[in-house]
């Protein structure tokens, strides 16, 4: 009725054109259900100016859907119960022994550290010029000991800047450190789009992220417990689980869904 074709929907809201095309025609048992109709809703009323608290609510009734009970929800996500140990207190054990391990690398770097500083201060003072023969027995003047080159040691660092003084860096810059980890007991899961798309993140039961995405804006979600990703549009966004790229799909407008635990991605497809 407002001449807006399917596919200026699709391009706008980045959802598949099989799901508007199911919403639509009011096949909803070929949506994933749940928030995601809702969402898909509101999508779709927005791109073509209708009022999208209406449109849901004509939706549920067309659906003879009830409001989304969070029980429900959380039960549909609960098939990670089987990965999981139950939990009867705080766990101190798996705390201390990520505390032992990180203190044990934390070591190990600095040592690795020092050793390369005075590998190089060595190989500075090896390469540095030496005093010239002496052709006669006489004592060196005082001029002479005072004109002599001292050889100096230079700071690993600040050896790096001297070496390309066009370069502007200072030596502070110059130096790597080791990118920050996340807490113990947490992992990461970032998410960079290559182009516009819809996407959902729920960490450890909340919702961090829900809409519209696209570069430059990267989506960095630390977790405990569970991520649970859904997108419409698998083909323009990368995903790492703790800096390790994750293969998604590759079509694009086409939705997938990943979760992820403290061990990585998760196998069995999440329900929506």
């Amino acid at each position: 009725m407002r001449g807006i074709s399917l596919d200026e929907i699709v391009a706008t809201t980045k959802i598949g054109r099989r799901l508007l095309l199911a919403l639509e025609e009011e096949q909803f048992d070929l949506l994933p259900g749940g928030i995601f109709n809702k969402a898909y809703v509101r999508a779709y009323a927005k791109c073509v100016g209708m009022d999208e608290d209406e449109a849901v609510a004509a939706y549920l009734e067309a659906a003879q859907e009830a409001p989304p009970d969070t029980k429900v929800i959380a039960h549909q996500h609960a098939f990670h119960a089987d990965y999981r140990a139950e939990r009867t207190g705080f766990p101190i054990v798996p705390v201390l022994i990520l505390l032992v391990v990180a203190a044990g690398a934390l070591g190990g770097w600095k040592a690795y550290q020092d050793h390369r500083r005075q590998r190089e201060q060595q190989s500075a003072a090896t390469a540095a010029p030496s005093n010239p023969p002496q052709t006669t027995t006489a004592e060196p003047s005082a001029t002479t000991q005072a004109s002599a080159p001292v050889p100096q040691t230079v700071a690993p660092d600040k050896a790096v800047a001297a070496s390309n003084p066009a370069s502007g860096t200072k030596p502070e810059a110059a130096s790597s450190a080791p990118t920050a980890a996340p807490t113990a007991g947490q992992f990461e899961v970032t998410i960079r789009p290559k182009g516009p798309a819809w996407v959902s993140v729920k960490a450890d039961g909340k919702y961090v992220v829900r809409g519209i995405i696209k570069p430059p804006d990267v989506k960095t979600i630390q977790a405990a417990d569970q991520v649970v990703l859904y997108t419409g549009n698998a083909g323009s966004v990368d995903v790492a689980f703790n800096g390790k790229y994750v293969k998604m799909n590759e079509g694009i407008n086409e939705e997938q869904t990943l979760v992820f635990d403290s061990r990585g991605l998760l196998q069995k497809p999440a329900t929506p």
